[in-house]
């Protein structure tokens, strides 16, 4: 019997209280002075006005290249005073970091007067170290020590004696963009060319009504190419390098890595034809090349053809960073087990002792509010339901290509719709309708190969071809008459990748239909089994080509706003009544390379108690039903050049909560941290308040204001923001499902099951050291599937007088289970869920660079 998890670790460490980290530093401050000259060179780059200089180039520059003693400041590029820019453990050599700044400024793209002018008026005598003393526990000291923990951190399990005895591993340091990164190295499995390390990420975090500074740990690995492998075109591979000298003059080496990039670019050969090759290809290469020390870097072409070689080598090694897909097959799985993680994290603990302490386990928050919500909901869809939905008349379009298709797409219509089906061979391309009691819905197939067929950009840009395929959809099947949704058949992502990935019509595809007043879904082609069905007694074999299609059609429904059941009434003991449910989402979409525009466009979702009535709502898209509206915001943003800001957001969210509080007696506002805090700042740890809702006013009002409403605030991993976690019971650990009270009062961890997906990943498999795992010893297995769940934080944020915080919070937990048509737990609770699915009905950002695919000629 599997063991009951009622407690969930997290890998977050605590402050002592009762042992304050007090350190001594140096502190090197950004000249004034500087800043109007790098500026003026700045305003020369980009025209227009610029308010700060681009610091963070060059702050990466000094990160990659500068030992690992010093960490930077991300404002010091702001006003014009003196600002504090750097802070080392000892005085680095001013005139190298001065020498790195003038490679910075002679790297930027300017004219050589502009770059000398610049150069004129900087001075290495405008840099000087200070000593500072820092108490990394005081709450002044907050800020600062945001960024230093996680290099403490670094710089104590990174020191040369210090061993990990869990496979014997000793970790370096290397650039990361949030907190310190640490690598294990030498790598692990040299021996049979399946080389990887173990990283672990630390970041220093709050939490909102808190001063308390936590450390969240993150575990993984980082899997290396060690052989000749396909290079990308389209975008750079990462290289990790250990120089066993400083790069620049006047600097002392350490145990750190810095960090370049390879890309494959066109070059000219001898012969005038043009070839491909690997060459260094970013802003640090470039500050290299400046400084003169480029060619200390291995040579891209040797690195790529035996990667292995620079991985063995004791001194001046290099790492070229695999990706799936650079090898037929895969070396190495990506992630770590709970087998190696627990005690990484064990280690951890005992060397930051007594410093730093691991947080207790969280107790289990028990009773849920809406039960049994897990899983697909199975049966026909209510004819007087989809009435209400949708109208008299629905229609249904088949773009499939084989009768095999066609025919697994028939299969489950008719198990949605509740009534048997013509054939697909009796189909043909004729129209069959179906009299239900309420709703007429007329099925039709149409080959449409031109529809469906690759973008045919011979001659024009992405762009064009996107608009020629639009205006040929849009004569071919003519303005839809009735709702319409169209499910399209075309080839697997893996035919568009690479050179090819400019020839995927699925946006163009979409954005046709939408035009004509259709919503779609696609779906890849009929595949041969790689082995037969498994058949089990009394069960149907498995099929995994009528699940996609299953699932497709399904999504058809769900574009709809057609959840086939309703929402189950609370549970005896928690919420009174039903709740609507509202959820707020901001669009982003910024790499307009082939529209030339930028997306930044609020949603709103609005559920009825029952879940059965969903509508939507955008910027000068008023309130509709989730299938018309889709259409809308579709057709009015997609070629939109459209940036709501912060006061146009707070007046957009303003209003829905005018519209919508009131419509019911209780209402669950549903927000993301990540996705909605820059525009809405009071989301903001630093800025949120318990009880209030925030816009814009310069006071924050009482969420009573708005009679019934709560409000949730949700967070995810991303930048590293929520820890890792597994399930402890006496001497197992595992990956249990469930809602847990943190470390705070009214904040809560939401933890998911195994998905159905990674049924074969196992917890007990290391891939580092042989481990025991149910009765039998293993042996390290570096291609083992791993899967650990996310933990997802839930903030009560707003509650009303009488309330209990933590049945919303069981609410936005249970929530997580409650889309339709998906079988698992999906990462946001199901408003939140279908608010972000509105992206796809605009340019999605995969595709947003294709024009960038020709790369530049390099002599």
């Amino acid at each position: 019997m599997a063991p009951q998890y009622d407690e969930l670790a997290v890998t977050v460490l605590r402050l002592d209280p009762a042992a304050p980290i007090t350190r001594d530093y140096h502190l090197m401050r950004f000249p004034g002075r500087w800043k109007e000259p790098l500026r003026r060179l700045a305003q020369a780059q980009r025209g227009g006005d610029v308010a700060s200089i681009p610091i963070a180039s060059l702050n990466d520059a000094i990160t990659a290249l500068v030992p690992d003693c010093v960490v930077t400041l991300p404002y010091a590029g702001k006003g014009d005073n003196d600002q504090d820019w750097l802070l080392a453990y000892r005085e680095v050599n001013p005139k190298a970091i001065f020498n790195l700044v003038a490679a910075w400024v002679r790297s930027q793209k300017a004219t050589a007067e502009q770059i000398a002018l610049t150069l004129s008026q900087l001075n290495a005598a405008d840099l000087n170290w200070s000593p500072v003393q820092i108490n990394l526990s005081a709450t002044e000291q907050r800020a600062r020590a945001m960024r230093l923990l996680p290099m403490e951190i670094a710089a104590t399990l990174s020191r040369p004696d210090a061993l990990c005895p869990h496979g014997g591993l000793r970790f370096l340091r290397c650039p990361s963009d949030d907190g310190a990164e640490l690598m294990s190295w030498p790598p692990e499995r040299l021996e049979d060319q399946t080389p990887f390390s173990v990283k672990i990420g630390i970041t220093a975090q709050t939490l909102p009504t808190s001063d308390e500074v936590l450390v969240y740990l993150s575990f993984g690995v980082r899997r290396w190419l060690p052989s000749r492998g396909k290079l990308a075109s389209d975008h750079g591979h990462s290289v990790y390098l250990a120089p066993t000298v400083p790069y620049l003059t006047g600097l002392e080496n350490s145990r750190h890595f810095g960090t370049a990039r390879i890309r494959r670019m066109r070059v000219a050969q001898a012969d005038g034809t043009n070839g491909y090759a690997p060459r260094w290809d970013d802003r640090l290469a470039t500050v290299l090349a400046q400084a003169g020390c480029l060619d200390r870097l291995p040579d891209p072409q040797q690195l790529t053809d035996k990667p292995l070689d620079f991985l063995q080598r004791h001194g001046d090694a290099a790492a070229l960073v695999y990706k799936t897909g650079m090898l037929s097959s895969e070396k190495v799985s990506a992630g770590l087990s709970i087998t190696d993680r627990e005690p990484l994290m064990r280690w951890i603990g005992a060397e930051l002792a007594p410093y730093l302490r691991p947080a207790d386990p969280l107790p289990r928050q028990k009773g849920a509010v809406y039960k049994k919500l897990a899983g697909i909901s199975e049966g026909a869809v209510p004819p007087m339901y989809l009435h209400e939905v949708v109208g008299p008349r629905l229609d249904i379009e088949l773009l499939t290509d084989t009768t095999a298709a066609t025919q697994y797409a028939l299969d489950r219509l008719a198990t949605r719709l509740g009534v048997p089906l013509p054939a697909a061979a009796e189909l043909g391309d004729r129209e069959v309708r179906v009299h239900l009691d309420a709703v007429e819905v007329a099925i039709r197939h149409h080959m449409a190969p031109t529809i469906r067929a690759d973008l045919e950009r011979t001659g024009r840009r992405t762009q064009a071809a996107v608009e020629v395929r639009v205006e040929h959809i849009e004569r071919m099947l003519g303005q839809a008459a009735h709702p319409t949704v169209t499910l399209v058949e075309i080839a697997h992502p893996k035919a568009y990748e690479g050179a090819r990935r400019g020839d995927d019509p699925k946006f163009a595809i979409r954005h046709g239909l939408i035009r004509t007043g259709r919503l779609s879904q696609f779906v890849t082609p009929v595949a041969e089994p790689k082995r037969p069905a498994r058949v089990r007694e009394g069960k149907e074999p498995s099929d995994a080509n009528r699940e996609r299609f299953a699932a497709a059609v399904d999504d058809l429904f769900r574009q709809l706003g057609v959840r086939p059941s309703p929402l189950p009434t609370p549970s005896k003991g928690t919420l009174d009544g039903q709740p609507a449910l509202l959820a707020l989402w901001m669009i982003r979409q910024n790499k307009g390379r082939v529209w030339g525009i930028q997306r930044q466009v609020p949603v709103a979702v609005f559920a009825d108690p029952t879940g059965q009535h969903v509508q939507i709502r955008a910027p000068q898209v008023p309130w509709q039903p989730l299938h018309t509206g889709l259409i809308e915001i579709g057709k009015r943003y997609v070629n939109a050049d459209l940036k709501c800001g912060p006061d146009d957001v707070l007046r957009f969210i303003k209003d829905v909560l005018d519209e919508t509080a009131s419509a019911y007696p209780d209402t669950l506002l549903l927000t993301h941290a990540q996705n909605l805090r820059s525009v809405w700042p009071s989301l903001a740890n630093a800025h949120l308040q318990l009880d209030t809702i925030e816009l814009g006013a310069g006071t924050a009002a009482p969420i009573t204001k708005y009679p019934g409403l709560r409000h949730v605030r949700m967070r995810g991993s991303d930048g590293g923001e929520t820890p890792e976690c597994y399930g402890i019971a006496d001497d197992e650990t595992g990956q249990p499902k469930g809602l847990w009270r943190f470390v705070r009062f009214r904040i809560y961890a939401s933890t998911s099951g195994k998905p159905s997906t990674h049924t074969g990943a196992l917890k007990g498999v290391s891939k580092i050291v042989p481990a025991e795992y149910k009765g039998k010893h293993t042996a390290p297995n570096p291609k083992a599937q791993v899967w650990n769940p996310q933990l997802i934080e839930l903030l009560v944020a707003g509650v009303q007088d009488g309330d209990t915080p933590e049945h919303w919070a069981s609410l936005a937990h249970d929530l997580r289970d409650a889309a339709p048509y998906v079988r698992d737990t999906t990462v946001l609770p199901w408003p939140l869920h279908l608010a972000e699915q509105i992206e796809e009905y605009l340019l999605p950002a995969k595709i947003a660079d294709t024009d960038q695919q020709e790369a530049p000629i390099v002599e």
